[in-house]
């Protein structure tokens, strides 16, 4: 072999490295946004569990049992969460879930941080909170994982109707 040939083969060893390194970044490239997805996924779920799960309730402690007609009969801003000796078991309307906190680890892959907020929004701009009782609350559910790099928020528009 002469040094002609000696210097095409380490030529085809350097291209063959390259392509090789190269295809090992884009699989690990492939498997980090494989696992981003699969947790954005799953705490897309959480967060849609614990809405169904708040909407599930009454809308207002005072609206849990009789219907209501008059807007300042219901739960003050300032009174958004849980009672004195309510408990996430005993939860009965949406605004319950004000303050609420989990950390879900029964899933196999990462640990979640749930966060929940509920407050009064206005009927004609439902992103803005308000201070003061309307007919309408937002329960926003946040998620995050120290597996992933996003933050998860999810968001709904509770309306109290009745009909008589």
């Amino acid at each position: 072999m002469n040094s002609g040939e000696s210097l095409l083969s380490v030529g085809a060893m350097m291209l063959l490295a390259v392509m090789i390194l190269r295809v090992n970044n884009i699989i690990l490239t492939t498997n980090s946004v494989l696992l981003e997805t699969k947790f954005g996924v799953l705490a897309t779920s959480l967060a849609t569990s614990v809405i169904e799960e708040a909407t599930g309730k009454s809308f207002d402690q005072n609206t849990s049992s009789n219907s209501i007609s008059n807007v300042n009969d219901l739960t003050a801003p300032s009174g958004l969460g849980p009672g004195n000796n309510e408990t996430y078991a005993t939860f009965n309307d949406v605004d319950d879930f004000n303050g609420y906190t989990k950390i879900d680890s029964t899933l196999p892959s990462a640990i979640f941080y749930l966060s929940t907020k509920v407050e009064y929004v206005s009927p004609t701009n439902p992103d803005q909170a308000v201070n003061y009782k309307t007919w309408h609350k937002r329960i926003t559910v946040t998620v995050t994982t120290p597996s992933s790099k996003d933050t998860f928020v999810l968001s709904s528009i509770v309306s109290y109707w009745f009909f008589r």
